[in-house]
């Protein structure tokens, strides 16, 4: 029964903490790389807007299923548009991660014809996809998901749908496959910046611009950090699929330990939808210093209130603002 507990306790709290810390960051991150011109010419900029407004639909899902599970009143259709939405919104978050992974091989590979691919007209050609294939993939569950009587508990209500739900959709949209995707591309990036570390001294030898150089840090810190998140949900995956015929033998001390490690690695992987925000402020000086110059700008802090400055050098400040 104690371990029971510890689980519910894990994702209440955990779910809390990963809302509060992660949604307010999430939506600035989101605001920074659409209103900042500097970050709007790097096609990945594109691919981590769409993962934001992924990353916030997903905190806010997590949330409200706390609500869900402390209130009495939730119906077929909020049951029916959690399990639609949650589903949808990971496999688009992972989507574009694995796009932000494979822009930056892109960008860093020794062959033109690949780094065409590292575009801003690929970015908004590419924006749209995800949502949309996502969501046709995921529509089955729209569909197949109800209240189940008499306890009125969410669930699948099709046996068939519910081993291909569980076993071989959402493990290998939201996990097994962009992981496969985000390990490929996050060494072949890398080995493309030893490369290029190699033949710098090469004439023909098209270095990256410091923005880019920047941002394919970040990326590639975040893909590391998501590789390692998705690790333990991905190894709980392939356990629960291997003894999903002995789950009906199991007492209920086995159940409550099998319930515990599985909100703790869903915990685990949603610190990918919470953290990205982080990772590139510790990451990367440029961003930093870009966060901070704007945040000043949008709420007016600055010397400029505390120090006494010329009046002509004012005014000529305030017209070309």
């Amino acid at each position: 029964m104690l371990v029971f507990e510890i689980a519910l306790l894990i994702i209440f709290w955990g779910s809390l903490v990963l809302f509060s810390i992660g949604a307010p960051a999430t939506c600035l991150n989101a605001l920074l790389f659409f209103a900042i011109k500097s970050f709007r010419r790097s096609p990945s900029a594109y691919y981590i807007v769409g993962q934001s407004f992924a990353d916030v639909i997903i905190l806010l899902i997590i949330l409200l299923e706390i609500v869900s599970a402390i209130s009495v009143s939730i119906s077929s259709i909020d049951c029916k548009l959690m399990i639609f939405s949650i589903q949808m919104a990971i496999s688009v978050a992972m989507s574009f991660l694995c796009l932000s992974a494979f822009d930056r091989w892109a960008c860093t590979s020794q062959t033109a014809g690949i780094r065409q691919l590292s575009s801003t007209y690929v970015a908004r050609f590419l924006f749209p996809i995800p949502f949309i294939i996502c969501s046709l993939l995921n529509i089955l569950f729209l569909v197949y998901c109800d209240l189940i009587p008499p306890i009125n508990i969410c669930w699948f209500t099709n046996d068939i749908f519910m081993r291909i739900g569980t076993l071989v959709l959402s493990p290998i949209l939201t996990v097994f496959l962009p992981l496969i995707v985000l390990i490929m591309f996050g060494l072949l990036t890398y080995r493309n910046i030893r490369f290029v570390t190699h033949i710098r001294h090469h004439a023909n030898q098209a270095r990256l611009s410091t923005r880019e150089h920047q941002m394919t840090k970040m990326v590639l810190i975040q893909t590391l950090l998501c590789i390692f998140c998705s690790f333990p949900r991905a190894i709980f995956v392939i356990y629960a699929v291997a003894t999903i015929d002995q789950s009906a033998d199991r007492s209920f001390d086995q159940l409550a330990i099998v319930t515990l490690v599985d909100y703790s690695s869903q915990s685990v992987l949603c610190i990918n939808f919470a953290s990205s925000f982080y990772v590139f402020l510790l990451s990367s000086p440029r961003f930093r210093k870009t966060v901070q110059v704007y945040l000043k700008h949008q709420f007016h802090l600055g010397p400029n209130q505390v120090e006494p400055m010329n009046m002509g050098t004012t005014g000529k400040t305030l017209a070309r603002r």
